[in-house]
């Protein structure tokens, strides 16, 4: 019987997984949709101060860009986004123009090297998201009692609530545990020297970068992890209650 159970709870831990990644790219292409809410973090974490202060201080010839302007600060950002998003593609021409009436780059060579780094991880998350969808519908053609590899009923049968809640209180546990000894910031970092190649600059100090200034980096990505993290916990949420009502009624 406990062999059982414990069987069941760790098919079910993987289905979630493969769950909570299908919704985390559903949840990308709905942020993408909205910008990613740039206009609501932008004045949630303040980073017009953030432009205003380090604007002036700019060594790479971009002290003449705008700081009051909010709407040229918001396409800014949906156009780095579209970019990446389309492979890269559109980088390099990406500008602004100064207070002189001057069209100028907005991104560095740098920049552009570490955003088109940033495209081809995007490129390859989407290749693991499609391969993920497979192993995904295997799982739901399990619950649903369509695939017969196990014969035990008891197996394919969903845990309970307070089992699936035990499990999930401590994967967050695990999380908080790891961001409280660690931190976000230096995860963040360290996640940037495995991923990215070791001879390209992924890291600009503010009065450097318009890109990171503009993005008050790395707050905003903690922010907008939090938001793509939230929204794809609730549309998991919703279709694991639905498989799990549908296994009851059945």
């Amino acid at each position: 019987m406990f062999k059982h159970l414990f069987i069941r709870q760790f098919i079910w831990g993987i289905f979630a997984l493969t769950l909570l990644i299908f919704s985390l790219g559903i949840s990308w292409q709905a942020s993408k949709a909205t910008n990613f809410l740039y206009g609501f973090w932008y004045s949630t974490l303040q980073i017009n101060e953030v432009i205003s202060t380090n604007v002036p201080k700019n060594t790479q010839g971009k002290r003449d860009f705008p700081i009051n302007d909010i709407k040229l600060h918001e396409t800014k950002f949906a156009d780095i986004v579209q970019s990446i998003q389309k492979h890269g593609d559109g980088l390099v021409d990406i500008s602004y123009v100064s207070q002189q009436a001057g069209v100028k780059k907005l991104l560095t060579n740098s920049e552009v090297q570490h955003l088109q780094d940033v495209a081809n991880l995007l490129d390859n998350v989407e290749s693991i998201w499609w391969f993920n969808l497979i192993f995904m519908f295997s799982f739901l053609l399990l619950y649903f009692g369509k695939l017969k590899l196990l014969s035990l009923s008891s197996i394919r049968r969903m845990p309970t609530g307070k089992q699936k809640l035990v499990s999930l209180v401590c994967l967050v546990l695990l999380v908080v545990s790891m961001l409280g000894v660690w931190g976000f910031t230096h995860i963040f970092y360290y996640l940037h020297t495995v991923i990215f190649p070791g001879d390209h600059q992924w890291f600009f100090y503010y009065e450097d970068s318009l890109m990171s200034t503009l993005m008050k980096a790395p707050d905003i990505f903690a922010a907008i992890a939090g938001q793509l993290l939230l929204v794809a916990l609730i549309l998991a949420g919703i279709i694991d209650a639905a498989l799990s009502r549908y296994q009851v009624r059945r």
